[in-house]
């Protein structure tokens, strides 16, 4: 018998390299990203697409991605005064600040990150307070640093209708969700991984259709049913439920409507 605690954790809501499948709509996204990066000047790039598609995991597989030459400063929290993002920036560098002032600053940072190609990630970049954004616009201006904000796609349209991006060099680059044979692929591999063989060749392509049709190719979705089925079924096991035991189309609902997934 498979150890489903074991194969639920595998399915937990994390960025760390255990978690990573790279599916279509992520590599078209990476070569779209070092397209750009080789072919374009310095700007603003910003990561757009539905909570739960895959971009903070794509944020943590960044220096995989990147060629030898580019640095990474990513950042995992938006929360930030101006003057704390920049300090940051100088330090990160290895240097100490020199003067203070927000304006002394941004001059130290941008001579000291023009001589090299530097690409500051930020996520969560909906969250970003307003003069926040001006800061960041001020800094790509400067043609110093790329920046890659990653933010839900339904909020992009917002920050990217002000006159100082329409007007600027940016780009957009979209994280899409997976299609159904990726989900399908994503799920045998998984259980793979967790040397559930038996698990795997029994689990129904009409399970795997189900969880699509429910998770809509959300990869955090699709792994939170995941997640919540397999411990529902850890739990059939210890109290003795034999029909729970296995997948099924029920545990999938009961699964996906335990992880606000599913409304009833």
């Amino acid at each position: 018998m498979a150890d489903y605690a074991a194969i639920a954790k595998i399915f937990e809501e994390r960025v760390e390299e255990i978690d990573y499948y790279e599916t279509q709509a992520a590599l078209k996204l990476k070569e779209e990203l070092l397209f750009t990066l080789k072919n374009e000047t310095r700007q603003l790039l910003f990561l757009v697409g539905v909570p739960g598609c895959g971009k903070s995991v794509f944020l943590e597989r960044l220096p995989r991605v990147l060629v030898q030459n580019y640095r990474l400063i990513k950042y995992d929290s938006p929360f930030f005064e101006p003057v704390d993002f920049v300090r940051s920036l100088i330090l990160k560098s290895g240097h100490e600040v020199a003067e203070y002032s927000l304006e002394a600053m941004i001059t130290q940072a941008v001579q000291i990150y023009k001589k090299s190609d530097t690409i500051v990630a930020i996520d969560e970049a909906q969250l970003l307070g307003k003069e926040m954004v001006e800061l960041l616009r001020i800094l790509a201006d400067s043609r110093a640093f790329w920046f890659l904000l990653a933010m839900h796609k339904h909020e992009s349209k917002k920050i990217l209708s002000q006159p100082q991006f329409r007007s600027r060099p940016h780009r957009v680059l979209g994280m899409e969700t997976m299609e159904f044979d990726e989900t399908r692929e994503f799920i045998s591999n998984a259980l793979l991984k967790a040397k559930a063989v038996i698990l795997e060749r029994d689990f129904s392509k009409a399970l795997s259709k189900e969880i699509f049709a429910i998770a809509k190719g959300n990869f955090r979705d699709t792994k939170k049913i995941l997640n919540k089925m397999f411990l529902m079924m850890d739990y059939a096991l210890k109290t003795n439920r034999p029909k729970y035991q296995k997948p099924s189309r029920c545990l999938v609902r009961m699964a996906a409507i335990d992880g606000g997934v599913l409304d009833i």
